[in-house]
């Protein structure tokens, strides 16, 4: 079984989306590091990155890839890769849980958008390269 449908398009999508997330990861980590890095990447990548491909994978997001599919994958994988992530590593609570989930929501969608516009711009300057 495939996460793919197998083109180019469908590969370069996830592997954007995949980056996005780590980035976003990664942005986090600058704004809230407290401890080893190695630890704080894997408590944070590892459960929106899992829901991610889980969610993806259940959802077919990348056969073929869409805008309407990237955006359900976001509204099921993200909250749940947060809420995950809150399980494993005890925080936040309470009401600062909705909190974390707004920010990552927001965030995440704009990281995740941010690639895929910069995935259709390198197609069509590479499409264009290829026509001169």
């Amino acid at each position: 079984m495939r996460l793919t449908d197998g083109t180019p398009r469908g590969r370069l999508a996830l592997a954007l989306d995949l980056v996005a997330l780590l980035l976003f990861v990664v942005a986090g980590m600058r704004n809230h590091a407290t401890g080893s890095q190695a630890d704080i990447f894997l408590r944070n990548a590892v459960p929106v990155t899992a829901a991610w491909l889980l969610a993806a994978f259940l959802l077919r997001t990348y056969r073929p890839p869409t805008l309407r599919s990237l955006a359900l994958t976001w509204l099921v994988a993200i909250p749940v890769g947060v809420l995950v992530r809150t399980w494993w590593v005890g925080s936040p609570t309470g009401g600062r849980i909705a909190v974390f989930l707004g920010v990552a929501m927001a965030f995440t969608g704009l990281f995740l958008l941010g690639g895929r516009l910069a995935g259709a711009y390198v197609g069509r300057w590479l499409a264009a390269r290829e026509g001169a």
